[in-house]
């Protein structure tokens, strides 16, 4: 019997990865471990699997319950077998006493043959374009960590742990400011604070004032004012977390904007709503920038938008961030965007960099 370390993606709907576990049990093999990442080629799940033999044959039969013939499988050892998560646990507390030893621990927390401090002598870039072999983990402005995997791809899941791990060293600053004040690259400042339940009426009103093509491209249908239950589920922080956008001078709110949990893991969903008044003035991307801001704060390793193939506006917005866009399915067009490592730790985290004090946006 031996241990290997198997990465392959099934198909997202119920009872395929019942199937691939069901054809590795009738190769003799015994799934041992399973973790699911986000990647740019979807949800990827890996298992360590203890097989008897020889592994080509199973690997074979794997590829035939998946959605791609790409199949990966490194050999692993017992030691790797286990919970990630008490695996994180227990490594944080050891940077607890020794924190200079942090290129040690990630490489331990991703298995990586090599791990090292690096200067960070270039910007990182915002948004890697797709999985690398080669991981840059920034844990301040000026340094960070380089991992390197040569028989595994990092996936933007790996990143967001690491980032998450770096974070839970570094010294406490509070949590992330949620009211404070954003401008656009135009110039535009605009008041932003968390949606309440005392905003109902004031987000009642904003749909009122939008055109039923608006209210179409969020909600992929025309909607005029939004039933009791949805209002509730916009201002409940169990749910995620919604913005309010106000003229710097104040008055009522000309946008919404969300980053919602999902079922998932690492990955959540932004949506946001422009009056039509305030279209094309920077503001939906400037929203969005903030709610990725947010989603790297939380540890989130990608955030998705969906929306009706004929809202340009938001996949003109979502590419601008470096998102890659769907081709439309029945309609309706899916953008994707990496947040892991997005960009290097600082104090306050990267929510704090672009959240100023009410009345300083555009200072």
């Amino acid at each position: 019997m031996s241990l290997w370390r198997i990465r392959t993606a099934v198909e997202d709907r119920p009872g395929r990865l019942a199937a691939v576990v069901g054809a590795m049990a009738a190769r003799g093999g015994n799934v041992v471990g399973l973790s699911i990442h986000a990647d740019a080629s979807g949800v990827v799940d890996e298992f360590i699997v203890d097989v008897p033999g020889e592994h080509r044959t199973l690997l074979r039969e794997v590829a035939r319950h998946s959605v791609t013939d790409s199949v990966s499988a490194v050999p692993a050892q017992p030691r790797e077998v286990g919970d990630d998560v008490t695996k994180a646990l227990l490594l944080t507390s050891r940077l607890r006493s020794a924190p200079n030893r942090l290129p040690e621990v990630l490489g331990e927390l991703l298995m990586a043959d090599e791990a090292r401090w690096t200067n960070l002598t270039r910007p990182v870039p915002e948004f890697p374009e797709e999985p690398e072999t080669t991981l840059l983990v920034p844990v301040g402005p000026l340094r960070g960590v380089r991992l390197r995997r040569p028989d595994r791809p990092f996936t933007w899941t790996e990143s967001a742990r690491a980032g998450a791990l770096v974070r839970s060293v570094l010294p406490p600053t509070g949590p992330a400011p949620t009211d404070g004040a954003i401008a656009t690259r135009g110039g535009v400042g605009l008041a932003v604070g968390q949606a309440r339940t005392a905003d109902a009426d004031a987000i009642q009103r904003l749909h009122a004032r939008c055109s039923p093509e608006t209210t179409r491209g969020r909600y992929f249908s025309s909607m005029r004012r939004l039933a009791p239950s949805m209002l509730g589920l916009f201002c409940d922080p169990e749910q995620g977390l919604t913005l309010l956008a106000r003229p710097r001078e104040g008055g009522e709110p000309v946008a919404l904007a969300h980053l919602m949990y999902t079922l998932d893991p690492g990955v959540g969903e932004v949506a946001f709503l422009v009056e039509d008044s305030w279209q094309r003035q920077g503001v939906g991307t400037a929203l969005t920038r903030t709610l990725t801001a947010v989603a790297a704060d939380w540890g989130l390793a990608e955030v998705r938008a969906e929306t009706v193939a004929g809202n340009r506006g938001m996949q003109r917005i979502m590419r601008r961030m470096g998102a890659s866009v769907g081709a439309p399915h029945d309609g309706v067009v899916q953008a994707r965007l990496p947040v892991a490592g997005a960009g290097p730790a600082r104090r306050g985290g990267r929510l704090a960099e672009l959240m100023t004090e009410p009345g300083a946006a555009g200072a």
